[in-house]
């Protein structure tokens, strides 16, 4: 015992010590990527300026340099509650509001480990290495200035919540996410079938809420273009001046475009050039995974284990069939992993825990190699290698949840 608390320090000790040099370090004197995109916004918000033209990448370039900002972003295809992110450190000058956030996310990482350490049945350094062993997630959402570590503390947070039965917190925790976010509304069907309706309440009326306010600062065009430009061509996997076939999105959407659809530039030579091949086996994909998905809940519906195992399919889910996703998305991972491997080990399936915590740690790893690689990044199937994994961390928690419940009955 004593032994395997001194390997969890040393590999604490280990993890952390990666996260600061390549993850932490380097955010704290850069300012890059997504973080102007958060910033600008909230700014823009704070001295009242006109946001009518919010989605216009142009112009809001401007704005990013008008602050002193030397990289290009946008905000689309953020929901306009997004402005609102970082509205209490917009005060400050752009690289003194990035180490604050950084700061703040650290402090992040310590709640999220101890509530991690409420809902399982793992020590608290235990829960800081799971999440510190995400590797490229932990270490973009630093470098990018990304909000997935705030997303995923208001997801355990109002798990924790549920469980102890206080589902206004809850409902109010999911909705400030989904209102900017939209990931926790994958959670709605967990409290209908449960009759939370207290928590279903809630989640609406915050949304409601967070919207309302928003609409009040923001105005009407910023909703006529977010409803007519932006939230559909999201979901579609289409996004402003960044390439329908990008492998870094890891998605179906971007793996059946190469496949099946043909680009005079960016795919000359798909497998079959049949757009009605990729809209057909798109919406396959989505079917399967979410009768799957659906079948799994539905067996479960009266198992002891049904928040858990709910919680964390539906997590899988959204991950699996996530129009664009990136590597600080699998920040999220963390969640499903938790609760799967608290139940796993409760009941010593060993080679259940070993395969999902295998999973995890290539997810987390395999970009460090891959993208130094030529051959394997090149290579469609390799490129693609978060999209497979999650697939197959789906398919074995489908089938470790359906085992289990077989043997409990």
């Amino acid at each position: 015992m004593l032994k395997t608390k001194y390997l969890s320090i040393f590999l604490l000790i280990i993890l952390g010590g990666y996260t600061f040099r390549y993850g932490v370090l380097p955010a704290w004197n850069n300012i890059n990527s997504d973080f102007p995109n958060y910033y600008t916004s909230s700014r823009l918000l704070i001295e009242g300026k006109n946001l009518s033209k919010i989605y216009d990448d142009d112009w809001f370039n401007q704005q990013i340099k008008n602050y002193g900002i030397n990289e290009r972003g946008k905000f689309s295809p953020f929901p306009p509650p997004t402005a609102f992110v970082m509205v209490p450190i917009a005060f400050f000058d752009p690289i003194t509001a990035k180490r604050i956030f950084i700061i703040i996310n650290l402090f992040i990482i310590l709640e999220i480990a101890y509530i991690f350490n409420k809902i399982s049945t793992f020590n608290y350094i235990t829960c800081l290495n799971i999440i510190l062993i995400s590797g490229a997630a932990i270490i973009n959402n630093f470098l990018l200035g990304q909000v997935y570590l705030l997303l995923l503390f208001t997801i355990t947070l109002g798990y924790f919540y549920l469980r102890k039965e206080n589902a206004y917190s809850t409902g109010f925790l999911w909705g400030i996410g989904a209102a900017v976010k939209y990931f926790p509304i994958i959670y709605m069907p967990i409290l209908l079938i449960k009759k939370k309706w207290k928590a279903v309440i809630s989640f609406i009326i915050t949304i409601i809420i967070i919207n309302l306010i928003t609409f009040f600062f923001m105005g009407y065009d910023v909703y006529g273009q977010f409803l007519n430009l932006v939230l559909f061509s999201h979901i579609n996997g289409e996004l402003s001046n960044q390439s329908k076939y990008a492998v870094q999105f890891q998605s179906w959407n971007s793996f059946l475009r190469i496949l099946f659809i043909a680009d005079p530039i960016e795919n000359k030579m798909p497998l079959i050039n049949n757009p009605s091949a990729f809209f057909i086996s798109r919406i396959l994909v989505y079917i399967i995974f979410t009768a799957l998905t659906t079948f799994v809940i539905y067996k479960i519906r009266n198992d002891k284990n049904f928040l858990p195992y709910s919680s964390a399919m539906l997590t899988l889910l959204l991950l699996v069939i996530s129009p664009a996703s990136a590597t600080y998305h699998l920040l999220i991972l963390a969640f499903p992993l938790v609760l799967l491997l608290t139940i796993s080990a409760g009941q010593k399936k060993n080679l259940y825990s070993t395969i999902f915590v295998s999973i995890y740690i290539l997810i987390a790893y395999l970009p460090f190699i891959i993208y130094k690689v030529s051959f394997l990044k090149e290579n469609l199937l390799f490129s693609f290698y978060r999209l497979w994994f999650l697939v197959i961390f789906f398919g074995v928690a489908v089938k470790f949840i359906l085992t289990s419940r077989e043997q409990n009955r």
